[in-house]
């Protein structure tokens, strides 16, 4: 799905191949700028039950976004599928976590075990709400890593390294300790004979 068909509603089609025509013809017809004959028929088709009633607003949104080919990613009836239907789903359900695994060992460099487990915790869903979610900080935190580190934070560092390297300069080109007074060395104590304790 394109951008501007990712938010519109899930379309719950029947598999009755008389309730696709039925969609079809409609969906032609409001194609060609007719949508007052094309909710006639999908009107029609709600009476006599061929699907429910959701269907029609989910139907209406999708023309109202441009889309009228909405049968494109529905299967097609075989007969294999009619004989039995329940092998087909789950083959096509395994077919679609297959894509799945496959895809997340790829993206991620992860073993078969991993992926599959990252699965079952919910990680794809994640993702999809993420990208879903709008996510203003994401963008500004995408933007600030691109344009690197704001300018009082280059200027500071900078005069940082210069006082540590002028500190350094004067360390090395001066006395042993820079930062202790010049003059003569003091003393613990007072110099002189030592002092007796005790009585004398």
């Amino acid at each position: 799905m394109t951008g501007a068909t990712a938010k519109l509603p899930k379309l719950q089609i029947p598999k009755d191949e008389e309730a696709q025509r039925r969609i079809e013809e409609a969906s032609e017809l409001a194609r060609d700028g007719d949508l007052k004959a094309a909710q006639k028929i999908l009107k029609e088709a709600i009476a006599s039950g061929l699907f429910p009633k959701p269907l029609q607003r989910e139907v209406l949104a999708w023309w109202s976004a441009g889309q009228y080919d909405l049968l494109k990613d529905v299967p097609k009836v075989t007969p294999q599928t009619v004989a039995n239907p329940e092998r087909s789903v789950a083959k096509n359900e395994d077919d679609e976590m297959e894509a799945q695994v496959v895809k997340i060992m790829k993206e991620r460099q992860m073993s078969r075990k991993e992926a599959c487990q990252y699965i079952d915790e919910g990680g794809l869903e994640m993702e999809q709400m993420r990208a879903e979610m709008n996510a203003p900080m994401d963008q500004a935190f995408e933007d600030m890593k691109n344009k690197g580190p704001p300018q009082w934070f280059i200027d500071s560092m900078t005069k940082v390294q210069e006082e540590a390297k002028a500190k350094e300069e004067g360390y090395t080109a001066g006395s042993e300790n820079p930062e202790a007074p010049a003059g003569a060395p003091m003393a613990l104590g007072p110099a002189g004979a030592p002092v007796a304790l005790g009585p004398s």
